[in-house]
């Protein structure tokens, strides 16, 4: 008889696989982001389903098999629902497991992934936490994924006009300078982002976080390739809500 794993976790992401089947991604406490099948979840029978919802979060029983894991019972805590409640709250915990699934390689263990994403979800959906907090947790998982960014050129009581984002070097660097990843922002979005940036974050309006977000959405195609659909729907609710 196999072994069985237990591992708190959030599920990220689930599909169908097959006629009766899904593959969720999870994130753990112990084995970080891994691939699950769970079987017979189309079953009116299944005692699984909830387990593979995304936002789910609760101990996993699994079974190591090769190069993925089988689901053999759950244990719920949470599914955070209450961040329906509110659309911009909902789409940025949305955005958040985007985040978690697609700066978080899998199997690899960095440390504290599980806790910062449950920090942030459970802000969202007890806290009334929004759209500055999810902007923190964007910039921490750069760092942790490596490709942290920073001010660059710009320091502190600089005109932000004179500068643009740099998507190659991940800063800012001045605007007459003819870089080719030069991406331009509005003078208030890119303060918004510089604050951060800073450790001492200021509030803004929606459309300069929607500006941030759309900004750093590009900068982590350019990198990774990965686009982040459910970023690009809060950033357009952002601008057009």
């Amino acid at each position: 008889m196999k072994e069985e794993i237990k591992a708190e976790g959030v599920c990220l992401r689930s599909v169908e696989y097959g006629e009766s089947d899904r593959i969720i991604t999870l994130l753990t406490d112990k084995l970080g982001k891994i691939s699950v099948r769970a079987r017979g979840i189309s079953s009116p029978k299944s005692r699984l389903r909830q387990a593979t919802v995304p936002f789910s979060f609760g101990e996993y029983i699994l079974v190591e098999n090769g190069d993925f894991y089988t689901l053999k019972a759950f244990d719920y805590n949470d599914a955070f629902t209450a961040v329906s409640d509110d659309l911009v709250r909902y789409f940025s915990a949305c955005a958040a497991l985007e985040l978690a699934d697609k700066l978080t390689e899998e199997k690899v263990q960095v440390g504290g992934e599980l806790a910062r994403l449950l920090r942030l979800l459970l802000s969202l959906c007890y806290d009334k936490g929004g759209v500055s907090d999810l902007l923190v947790y964007f910039l921490d998982m750069l760092s942790i994924a490596g490709y942290g960014v920073s001010l660059g050129d710009m320091k502190l009581g600089d005109e932000p006009k004179y500068f643009v984002f740099d998507l190659e070097g991940g800063g800012f660097t001045p605007s007459a300078s003819h870089n080719p990843y030069a991406v331009k922002m509005t003078s208030s979005a890119l303060r918004l982002f510089a604050s951060y940036l800073s450790g001492e974050p200021v509030e803004g309006e929606k459309g300069d976080y929607a500006e941030v977000f759309s900004v750093l959405s590009q900068y982590v195609k350019l990198k990774t390739g990965r686009n982040l659909r459910a970023l690009f729907e809060l950033s357009d609710l952002l601008r057009n809500g």
